[in-house]
């Protein structure tokens, strides 16, 4: 069974804010705190950051995006986690067989974090804490003292494929119905501090005899790291319209006989390379009526849902 009104795709989601699609927003004035933790590691040794979610608001959240930066050539990032926080049962979510609800994707610096539900708002983030924990290792050399930032920032790439404009939000809210928001991210960057640890001898005398002991403490730099704000708006109404008749459904990319924004999930995966479409599904999702599948026909289907255009295909 389709969850028919949710918009389940946090992709789908920034790629409608950065091009100034307009939703109806009912949150616009609540602010969520994106916040890394400040920790310290020895040069060559591990590290661990959690990142929280902070005054998530009665709304809840079911979609984000958006990139923790850090820099490559002080730290090592192994591997990215799925907190408390963001780890709820999702174990219903039809979507979840094609593309993992929690997402993410380490390169040149930059973690992509994606988390998106088609389930309702039982199934979404609402409780403060941690969303994710990254892992990994300080480089050798690296100076005592060193503050390395992790900080938060919208995920590198364009707005859909050839539009030549560059993303520029990081996005988190909710999609319900006719309802959605996105709300005002205040970013709290985290960090890593290099310190090396040192070697104190303690000597004490207990019946004569001269006792000694080591200990090892680790000494770092205190820091302050400066505080980032980025806020993206969003408004609009999902509604539905009416399909184009013919014996291709344009839109129908799971081939249910229906167009909801189930479709728009799954064509959002196959555009980003996570889904295979067959013959069927691919003249389906043809939305803009170029012959090709991609991101401007998952744009072309989100607008279509949220009554922006009234047929498929549609092509300007």
């Amino acid at each position: 069974m389709k969850a028919k009104h949710t918009l389940a795709g946090a992709l789908a989601l920034a790629m409608l804010a950065s091009t100034a699609v307009s939703f109806q927003v009912s949150a616009a004035d609540t602010a969520v705190t994106l916040k890394g933790a400040k920790v310290e590691a020895e040069a060559g040794g591990e590290f661990s950051v959690d990142v929280s979610l902070e005054d998530i608001p009665s709304t809840k959240v079911n979609v984000m995006d958006f990139a923790v930066t850090y820099d490559q050539t002080v730290l090592n990032v192994d591997s990215v986690k799925i907190g408390k926080s963001a780890d709820v049962d999702v174990s219903g979510d039809s979507t979840a067989s094609d593309a993992p609800v929690f997402a993410t994707n380490i390169k040149d610096g930059e973690i992509t974090v994606s988390w998106t539900t088609a389930l309702d708002s039982n199934s979404w983030i609402s409780e403060d804490g941690v969303i994710l924990t990254i892992t990994g290792t300080v480089k050798d050399g690296v100076a005592d003292g060193t503050v390395t930032p992790i900080d938060f920032a919208p995920v590198t790439r364009e707005t859909y494929d050839g539009s030549g404009k560059n993303n520029s939000s990081m996005v988190i809210g909710y999609v319900y119905g006719g309802d959605s928001a996105t709300y005002t991210i205040n970013a709290e960057a985290g960090s890593v501090t290099i310190g090396s640890k040192q070697t104190t001898t303690v000597t004490t005398t207990e019946g004569g005899k001269d006792t000694t002991a080591t200990e090892a403490t680790t000494t770092a730099t205190e820091s302050k790291t400066d505080v980032t704000k980025a806020t993206t708006t969003i408004s609009g109404n999902i509604v539905t319209g009416t399909v184009a008749p013919g014996s291709v459904l344009y839109g129908d990319v799971n081939c249910d006989a229906r167009v909801d924004i189930t479709d728009a999930v799954m064509l959002n995966k196959a555009a980003a390379g996570v889904v295979t479409l067959n013959d069927t599904q691919r003249k389906n999702a043809d939305c803009n009526g170029d012959e090709e599948v991609g991101s401007q026909d998952a744009t072309t289907l989100l607008m279509f849902l949220v009554n922006i255009i009234k047929t498929l295909p549609y092509s300007d």
